[in-house]
């Protein structure tokens, strides 16, 4: 009956509004406590691109010290507690689609293209079977050192996220920060026990990155107990322009501040390599990294590294191998050898800076065209919005 029709047709449009509002609703308060993490994964994953490019000994260590720390904290801060099948299948469609489809890519590439215009070592069967073992290691991964992030990280946030379900189903916790507590003590004990009897993780890597699961807990819990703190904070309104500078003057001393104590103390930090070379001192090194590149960036409140720090996946994935490519004709066309080319600051950074924006431009395309391989949060929602219809 038209009556019944138009009932069902304004119905329809009723819920679509007040979906379109609680959606609305999510993006302004996600907004408005993630800018300054935004911000925050963007400037940290220029420390990646650039620490990869150059060669010099101080930058990289001090970069090193912290810029990996830096991105487990974040993903700590951003835990959220739900069902662990839920969960699950987000991280899979966040973390693993993308590993494989950039693991694929890069090995085809790296097999069949650079290995036979550059040269270089590194074996094609392990190479391949280890897009699936996902051990740590350069030699693992010789197409794309850096593809050992993403397992890592979803094995650390599904046995974090495990862990925390089942004590808290066990027994009545009035508050949960002593699970991440225990869990960061016992991952920093592990640290400390790994480095006091000098395992030889180099020669035996451990599947799905689990040799740097001990790190990678300690940031993340460290990153979730933070966010008891600093989150309420962030999400009330911006600070005023007065502050903007003193947090500013704060971030850059203490990333100064960071570099001398990497010199005084010869700090030495691979998460790649599982190691360090005094685990106290990087636990200073990695807290204070963190809070001072945060306090940077929300004093200066950058818009293109919020951008970066959304795309800071892709970059993430993409930027070796752009890097290596980028380096050789550079070098070629200076009528230098790389590493020279590479112990240059501003040759350094000149590769850095079109590194990042070729990432950006493979971003782009593939957040239009298949969103779903890069993780996107905007394929996430236009699935959940269609499940939900």
């Amino acid at each position: 009956m038209p009556y019944e029709s138009d009932r069902s047709k304004s119905r329809i449009i009723w819920v679509d509004l007040a979906r379109a509002v609680a959606i609305g609703k999510h993006v302004m308060a996600r907004n408005s406590r993630l800018t300054a993490l935004d911000s925050l994964r963007g400037f940290g994953i220029l420390l990646v691109v650039l620490g990869h490019t150059s060669r010099s000994a101080g930058l990289v260590s001090w970069i090193f010290s912290f810029h990996m720390p830096l991105f487990f904290i974040i993903s700590g801060m951003l835990f959220h507690e739900r069902q662990f099948l839920d969960s699950f299948k987000k991280k899979v469609a966040r973390l693993l689609i993308p590993y494989l489809f950039f693991g694929i890519v890069t090995f085809a590439y790296w097999a069949l293209i650079e290995r036979r215009l550059r040269g270089g070592s590194g074996s094609v069967t392990n190479a391949l079977t280890n897009i699936f073992l996902a051990r740590a290691g350069t030699s693992n991964y010789p197409q794309n050192a850096v593809l050992w992030f993403l397992p890592c990280l979803f094995v650390t946030e599904m046995l974090f996220l495990g862990i925390f379900t089942l004590v808290k189903s066990k027994r009545e916790i009035r508050y949960d920060w002593p699970v991440a507590a225990t869990l960061a003590t016992v991952s920093f004990l592990s640290i400390i026990a790994m480095h006091s009897f000098d395992l030889p993780i180099e020669q035996f890597r451990l599947p799905w990155a689990l040799d740097i699961l001990p790190f990678s807990m300690l940031f993340y819990c460290i990153g979730y107990l933070l966010s008891r703190f600093l989150m309420p904070c962030m999400r009330k309104s911006k600070p005023q322009a007065s502050l903007h500078v003193v947090y500013a003057v704060i971030g850059m001393a203490g990333l100064g501040l960071l570099w001398v104590f990497d010199e005084l103390t010869g700090l030495s930090v691979n998460l790649n390599s599982a190691s360090t070379s005094n685990p106290f001192w990087m636990l200073c090194a990695a807290s204070l990294g963190f809070i001072s590149s945060l306090m940077l960036c929300v004093a200066i409140d950058c818009r293109l590294l919020q951008f970066l720090g959304r795309a800071s996946l892709t970059i993430m994935c993409v930027h070796e191998p752009v890097k290596r490519v980028l380096i050789s004709v550079m070098a070629k066309i200076l009528g230098t050898n790389t590493d020279a080319l590479r112990a240059d600051l501003v040759y350094a950074m000149l590769v850095t800076v079109v590194t990042v924006a070729i990432c950006v431009a493979v971003h782009l395309i593939m957040d239009r065209f298949a969103p779903m391989l890069i993780g996107s949060s905007r394929h996430n929602l236009a699935s959940q919005g269609k499940s939900k219809a």
